[in-house]
């Protein structure tokens, strides 16, 4: 069971407060108003912003651009914004919370998300997003897991996109196509190892690190059962789920992965990429700029992953989903002014201008905006969004383990990794599920 919002926050108190709280080290000391609005006139309003980032200007960059162009456009509105760790930031807005001292805008996890709105302490953004065309632009695929009942709590920061990014060349060299169905994956697999090539990159000394099957997961009706199997009518160790689950092992004993892969890390698997050592490697749009950076990337494409014939549900599910949202301080509401400011912000940050921001530093947009990719200087960056924009594929509530507890989505990993490595069988991995899932 979740633990309440009180009971977090009494816990937190405990914790001596935390230093990130006030401490200098956790804050990033960037005001995005420096030097854009000159004095403050009555008219002006501050924005306070926080982050989960020590360094915004350095580790998110593109909203760092968004605040200052925003700044530039808004010169009467004055942005403060500050940045610690994610551990310390979800920390520090818990406290905030507590002692009515929120910001007006920050990130925040989708669960402790919903336990700041179901105390009241968020802005429902239901009416903003209707009022506001840039905001009611947004695909409300995206805004579902931010939705509580009637209320709206959050806007997603950005999209979460993962699949297979794939080496062509590799493909070429061994006259395999790149695969499209199980099947086609099953046939390059064997020719792959048989010419001592890994065909995906994985790192099982970080567990998480299978983004791709979560993606594949949905193919055989994941999201049709989930709610079923927490309420407790339905297991993990089902039909369906346990072809999926079959399918890992038989990829496994096909020697997909690499030899290594339960000492391996994710970071070791990214470089066994990037140096030509591995056909696929199970990623996402964060490593846009390394790939770009690496001797590959003239040859890198990017994947949804296989579909299979005996899946359950549609097939063509892309895995483009909303990660974590931000979110608007309830008390902002109060103030006119300061609820003007926040609308005038969000607008922008999902207008064309600030969606082009995001293009410029190979993220993926959140709106479907008119926004220019330069495919010659950033050719990854162009494949992935022509990924995303493919006709025909659906996107997905949210990641599979972002719809469960934290305990279960380890479990999880745990599971598929423990196929990878050859330590599970396909019924044992999921039992091993619904053995979490009943202590919940």
């Amino acid at each position: 069971m979740k633990k309440g919002l009180s009971g977090m926050l009494s816990l937190l108190m405990l914790m001596t407060l935390l230093a990130a709280c006030g401490s200098p080290k956790n804050e990033s000391a960037a005001n995005a108003g420096n030097g854009n609005s000159g004095e403050a006139g009555e008219s002006s309003v501050t924005l306070d912003i926080a982050m989960h980032v020590a360094n915004v200007k350095d580790q998110e960059p593109a909203m760092y651009k968004v605040i200052e162009a925003f700044q530039a456009k808004y010169p009467e509105i004055k942005v403060h914004l500050t940045g610690a760790d994610t551990n310390d930031h979800i920390k520090k807005m818990k406290i905030q919370a507590q002692t009515g001292e929120m910001p007006d805008i920050f990130w925040m996890l989708p669960a402790p998300a919903k336990e700041l709105n179901q105390a009241g302490l968020l802005l429902d953004l239901s009416e903003m997003v209707k009022n506001t065309p840039e905001l009611a632009a947004i695909d409300p695929m995206m805004l579902k897991n931010y939705e509580d009942g009637s209320k709206l709590f959050g806007l997603p920061y950005q999209s979460l996109v993962t699949g297979l990014w794939y080496n062509k060349a590799l493909f070429e060299q061994y006259n395999v196509k790149v695969p499209e169905t199980y099947e086609e994956l099953t046939e390059a697999a064997k020719v792959f190892k048989a010419n001592n090539v890994v065909t995906i990159a994985q790192g099982a000394k970080d567990n998480y690190s299978i983004w791709a099957f979560l993606g594949m997961f949905t193919r055989y009706g994941y999201f049709d059962k989930i709610d079923g199997i927490l309420a407790g009518e339905e297991k993990f160790n089902n039909p369906d789920f346990l072809r999926f689950f079959e399918k890992i092992a038989e990829l496994q004993k096909l020697g997909a992965f690499p030899e290594n892969v339960t000492t391996m890390s994710y970071f070791q698997a990214v470089e066994m990429f990037t140096s030509g050592k591995a056909a696929m490697l199970d990623a996402g749009a964060w490593e846009t700029g390394k790939l770009e950076a690496s001797p590959i990337a003239g040859d890198v494409g990017f994947s949804w992953g296989p579909t299979f014939s005996d899946g359950a549900g549609n097939q063509k599910i892309a895995m483009i989903s909303a990660s974590a949202p931000l979110v608007a301080g309830a008390k902002v509401k109060e103030d006119p002014a300061k609820y003007d400011a926040v609308q005038k912000f969000f607008a922008f940050y999902y207008s064309q201008e600030g969606m082009q921001i995001m293009v410029d530093n190979q993220l993926p947009p959140i709106t479907r905006v008119e926004t220019n990719v330069d495919a010659k200087a950033h050719p990854v960056y162009a494949e992935l969004i022509k990924a995303m924009n493919e006709p025909g594929w659906e996107k997905p509530l949210a990641q599979p383990d972002l719809v469960v507890s934290d305990a279960i989505g380890n479990t999880m990993y745990d599971s598929i990794y423990g196929i990878i490595n050859g330590f599970y069988t396909p019924e044992q991995a999921l039992d091993l599920i619904d053995k979490k899932v009943g202590q919940q």
